[in-house]
């Protein structure tokens, strides 16, 4: 499959290990990850390999969900393309990592808050659109920040009653009181909510020295924020009215990850990957916006040669 290939090609660097001495921690992992995925940490290469294939299953669901929903009018593999592309373009990405793992649950959970429009009976979804954002918070914590932009999702693609805002707080509690009697059973319920959310709110402080390739990763990351910012208005040209109320929806996961960055003590890169299933959906957008294909295939290529070069960059390695 083309895209596996293309996964693969953008991941090859981590793999070959060219990409090797990066910290594969933010310091904020959940409990669940690391009692499942702690061991990654000090294993460069099957942490590589494992965030290759989870981003080969992200790319699967973020292209399905774009297909089901028409948000490019005809169905094709940009947006998955163009997701893998955004995957590698930093390469604190290329390694499993906890805001990786949450990120998998984003498409999951936009898939319920899509189909709440015009549902006359919409509780499931809206719980389980809760629930899985909040499965995602038990392995990176603050991905529990996201649940604003669910819940304004919601209120985006319909009309939120109070009964089903009792439900979507519903869904929120309960994968934390599972995840509580888990531990709970161990002995560890007292500490649980302060090893798992103690350290979700702080203020970031400008004092970090930045790198050259730091710069580069940041310039790269806010060239294609701006971008699909300025790409407001084609995005909503001639699509129909639940398209652009999901394109909305996008755009308010987007802001919000992007936004609490800056409630983070320490800023780790990976947390920019809460932004990458909307920002490659919007990048494919923009994309299939430009009339020429010409045009289009050197941007692309543009993106992608800065992307590998960045991974080979001298000091990455």
């Amino acid at each position: 499959m083309p895209l596996a290939i293309y996964v693969l090609l953008t991941h090859f660097a981590a793999l070959l290990g060219t990409v090797s001495n990066l910290t594969l921690q933010t310091g904020q992992e959940g409990l669940l990850y690391t009692q499942i995925f702690g061991w990654f940490s000090t294993h460069a290469f099957f942490s590589a390999l494992a965030a290759t294939v989870l981003v080969f299953i992200q790319a699967l669901l973020v292209n399905n969900l774009a297909d089901e929903f028409r948000l490019l009018g005809d169905r094709n593999w940009l947006p998955g393309l163009f997701f893998a592309l955004m995957a590698a373009s930093i390469p604190d990405f290329l390694f499993l990592s906890a805001p990786l793992v949450a990120a998998t649950f984003l498409p999951i959970a936009l898939r319920r808050i899509f189909r709440v429009y015009k549902t006359p009976s919409a509780t499931a979804l809206i719980f389980d659109s809760a629930f899985w954002m909040t499965v995602g918070a038990l392995f990176y914590p603050p991905a529990i920040w996201m649940l604003v932009a669910a819940y304004v999702g919601i209120l985006v693609m319909r009309s939120f009653n109070i009964r089903e805002q009792i439900v979507f707080s519903s869904g929120v509690i309960i994968p934390v009181f599972l995840c509580w009697l888990g531990f709970f059973w161990y002995d560890l319920g007292r500490s649980f909510f302060d090893l798992q959310f103690g350290k979700v709110f702080g203020l970031y402080r400008f004092h970090r020295a930045y790198s050259l390739l730091a710069w580069l990763e940041i310039g790269f990351l806010i060239f294609i924020f701006v971008l699909i910012l300025l790409s407001f208005n084609s995005y909503f040209s001639r699509k129909l009215i639940q398209t652009q109320k999901c394109i909305s929806t996008l755009y308010w996961f987007l802001i919000i990850a992007v936004l609490t960055v800056f409630l983070q003590a320490e800023l780790p890169n990976q947390h920019f990957f809460l932004a990458i299933p909307a920002a490659g959906m919007f990048l494919s957008l923009t994309i299939a916006s430009i009339k020429r294909r010409a045009i289009a295939e050197v941007f692309h290529l543009l993106l992608l040669g800065f992307v590998v070069f960045v991974q080979f960059f001298p000091g990455v390695g």
